[in-house]
């Protein structure tokens, strides 16, 4: 094969010098991307060096990548997988070239995926330290849960605990405001499954319950009195001055915290004023019917605008927020993707061109049809894996250090979509080697053999 070549491939000394360039620029991205943990600002400068970085490393890393694939390919193909290999390994700059866009591409996809992962899994996880109910009726954008809602929820048969929840704010004199939560004393302890940790629930509907950490800052225990008046922080308008002790000491989720009243505490409005909206309903179901209650909320308030959801659901509304975010990121960067398939192509078709003697002899000691469009499937499936791998490398390192930058975010790495990137190249690889193969396979051999040019 070496003897039909007319044109010799780069030399270790030719790509010295952008081995060089390279792994230093590359060194200093990746530097950067570290060192944006701490500063996430920083990644605006370190994602550009590392991918161009990357990119002059290309061939090195091609060179290094396909060496270690030879011997695996070659038991799994024989000679054929051999062959595919040192194609691909024959000229390491047009290898880089056509690896490069896949690279680019799969890095800012895998980014974004590792990013939009963990936003979600914070969500998830929001939603399951806020929601300890069943069930909970919230409204649309715009919509309000009418002051009956909770009342035609407790009379249904496997409705076992029902409270509205309605947040408002206590002003207290000399010093700042208290965000206060208005349920109903007798069923928010089921229906939000509270952990009181002094005190009892059951004495709310004449006082007032804060949580562990409220009770701490301000010096409260058991019994202190609490002077305010209440007021809608939308809509401020000043009731009647109340005083209430404190008879409970708990734990419970943000939504119902810092401290809790009854909702016979707060002040009837009185001519144009407006009681504070309901915000959501809790619901605890009887044990094994929160499905079936789910349904028969839904059929009898009959109300597009009210949303019945259980914790599923509610996870599942949380991370719908950054679907459509994700399916954007992935129609744009799907551009660069294709481009680089494209490429693929066109590095197979060069290939055909420019082995056509080498074709015809492989032709002549007994490689068949087949074999011709195996080999080049190889090669182009090898090329179309190493720039996958290497974007998705990238790519996670990206993303793991945006997340990383931010303090409540958990990194999650996807594991199954880059499997499916991985899996998305493989046929990336086939289909690009589909019609260079059909052309190399329909060579007449004898004129390949004659041929002037490789």
């Amino acid at each position: 094969m070496a003897a039909l070549r007319t044109v010799q491939p780069s030399t270790a000394a030719s790509l010295r010098r952008r081995n060089t360039i390279g792994l230093t620029v590359t060194a200093c991205g990746a530097l950067l991307v570290g060192a944006a943990v701490g500063e996430p600002d920083l990644l605006f400068g370190a994602v550009p060096l590392l991918l161009v970085g990357l990119i002059v490393l290309t061939p090195l890393l091609a060179l290094g990548v396909t060496g270690l694939l030879r011997s695996p390919l070659t038991r799994l193909a024989g000679i054929r997988g051999k062959l595919a290999v040192e194609n691909a390994r024959r000229n390491p700059r047009r290898t880089a070239a056509t690896a490069t866009t896949l690279m680019v591409g799969l890095a800012m996809v895998t980014a974004v995926t590792v990013v939009v992962t963990s936003v979600n899994r914070f969500d998830e996880q929001e939603v399951d330290s806020s929601m300890t109910s069943d069930l909970r009726i919230t409204a649309v954008d715009f919509g309000e849960i009418g002051e009956g809602t909770a009342a035609r929820v407790r009379r249904l048969a496997d409705a076992e605990a029902v409270t509205p929840v309605i947040h408002t704010y206590l002003d207290i004199p000399h010093t700042t405001s208290l965000d206060v939560t208005a349920v109903d004393p007798a069923a928010v302890e089921r229906a939000a499954s509270l952990s009181v940790r002094e005190g009892s629930l059951d004495r709310l509907g004449h006082g007032i319950a804060v949580t562990e950490e409220l009770a701490t800052a301000r010096g409260w225990r058991l019994g202190s009195r609490v002077s305010g008046t209440f007021a809608d922080a939308e809509a401020p308008t000043p009731g009647a001055r109340t005083s209430l002790p404190v008879v409970a000491i708990y734990d419970g989720p943000e939504d119902l915290s810092p401290a809790l009243v009854s909702d016979r505490a707060l002040p009837r409005p009185t001519g144009a004023e407006e009681r504070p909206s309901i915000s959501s309903v809790l619901v605890k179901a009887a044990p094994g019917r929160t499905a079936a209650l789910r349904e028969e909320i839904r059929r009898t308030l009959d109300n597009p605008a009210l949303l019945v959801q259980d914790r599923a659901d509610a996870r599942a509304a949380a991370t719908a927020r950054t679907a459509p975010f994700l399916d954007i990121m992935y129609a744009m960067l799907s551009v660069t993707v294709r481009i680089g398939a494209l490429g693929v192509v066109n590095t197979m078709g060069m290939a055909v061109f420019e082995r056509v003697r080498e074709t015809g002899l492989l032709r002549a000691i007994g490689l068949d049809r087949a074999g011709v469009g195996s080999v080049l499937r190889l090669e182009s499936v090898t090329i179309s894996l190493f720039g996958s791998a290497l974007g998705v490398v990238a790519g996670t390192a990206i993303g793991a250090a945006a997340v990383l930058g931010q303090e409540v975010l958990p990194l999650v790495i996807p594991w199954d979509r880059a499997a499916l990137f991985f899996v998305a190249s493989a046929a990336i690889g086939v289909l690009a080697s589909l019609w260079p193969g059909r052309q190399a396979a329909r060579l007449p051999m004898l004129e390949a053999i004659g041929a002037d040019t490789e």
